[in-house]
């Protein structure tokens, strides 16, 4: 199956499954900039969506939630991927300052490799 498909059927998937805040979160946040990473990064190199999930609860180091943009599982790793687009990161620099804020948390404490993309 093509990109289209597989890409429908994944986010339906995610959809499906996820309810109050996780199903809000998803619906925003899962935009242009994050598609365009799965379309043109992910799918070229993987050809498929296993382990990958969209706006995935994280808890910060205050423990409160947060929703990184994409979470790769394999195995007993998972690898943060954060979409560090100009649309919604360059226009509000505090909320700029936390995500890197929280990519560092993610770095020193090894709980997540996190990898930030700029866009």
């Amino acid at each position: 199956m093509g990109f289209e498909k597989e890409h429908d059927k994944w986010l339906c998937d995610h959809l499906k499954r996820r309810r109050g805040e996780r199903l809000d979160a998803l619906k925003r946040g899962h935009g242009y900039g994050n598609r365009l990473f799965v379309e043109q990064v992910w799918w070229p190199l993987a050809g498929h969506f296993y382990g990958l999930h969209p706006e995935y609860e994280v808890k910060d180091w205050r423990g409160r939630s947060y929703f990184v943009d994409i979470l790769w599982e394999v195995g007993a790793s998972r690898i943060v991927f954060e979409i560090m687009d100009y649309g919604s990161h360059g226009t509000d620099r505090s909320k700029y300052r936390l995500d890197l804020n929280r990519g560092l948390f993610f770095t020193v404490t090894g709980l997540y490799g996190a990898l930030y993309l700029a866009g």
